[in-house]
C-alpha cells in the first residue's frame, strides 16, 4: 500500500510540476520575446516642436516618455526622463497581437484632410509573422484605438494618457 501512495504523490507531483514548468518565462513563446510596440505623437501647428508622449515596448519591458518628435531648425529639447517603465504583461501582449491579426495588410492609413494642425500618431507592432503600422494623420482607427486603451493601462496619470485624434462627419 505504501508503495502505490508514493507512485500517486509521485505522479501528483510530476503532473503539477510540468504544469509549472510550462508558464515558466522561459517556455514562452519568441513571439514575446520578439514582441515590439512603438506609439509616437507628432504634433502639427501649434504643437510642431513641442513634447509629446512616445511609449515603446520591447518583449516585456515598456518606457512611456515625452520627447519633441519633431522640431524647427535650431535647438532640439532634451527628453523628459522615463515617465513610467515597467513589466509588459503577457495578456497585453496576446491581446495586441490578437487585434493585429485581424488586420490583414501591414499598413493602416487614415487622414482627416479638413483639419491642417492637430497630430499624427504612428504606432507600429511587430512580432514573429506580423509587421504592423499605422499612419493615422488627425484620425483614427478602431484596432488603432483598442491598442491605445490597452497601452493606456500602463499610465497612471489620467492627463498624460495616450491619445488619438476622434473626429466624426456630420
Amino acid at each position: 500500500m505504501s508503495r502505490f501512495r508514493i507512485c500517486i504523490v509521485a505522479l501528483f507531483s510530476s503532473v503539477f510540476f510540468c504544469g509549472m514548468k510550462s508558464i515558466s518565462p522561459p517556455c514562452r513563446p519568441e513571439s514575446y520575446k520578439n514582441f515590439s510596440l512603438s506609439y509616437i505623437s507628432i504634433g502639427l501647428g501649434s504643437g510642431f516642436g513641442s513634447m509629446q508622449p512616445v511609449f515603446k515596448v520591447n518583449g516585456e519591458k515598456f518606457t512611456y516618455t515625452s520627447e519633441q518628435t519633431s522640431y524647427y531648425k535650431g535647438t532640439k529639447l532634451k527628453p523628459v526622463k522615463p515617465l513610467s517603465m515597467g513589466h509588459f504583461r503577457i495578456s497585453s501582449i496576446d491581446s495586441i497581437l490578437s487585434l493585429a491579426a485581424q488586420i490583414k495588410d501591414t499598413l493602416v492609413y487614415r487622414t482627416n484632410v479638413h483639419i491642417m494642425s492637430g497630430g499624427i500618431h504612428y504606432i507600429t507592432v511587430k512580432a514573429d509573422g506580423i509587421k504592423l503600422v499605422f499612419d493615422l494623420h488627425n484620425a483614427s482607427d478602431p484596432v488603432a484605438g483598442k491598442i491605445v486603451r490597452i497601452l493606456n493601462t500602463y499610465i497612471r496619470n489620467e492627463k498624460d494618457k495616450l491619445w488619438l485624434f476622434e473626429w466624426e462627419e456630420k
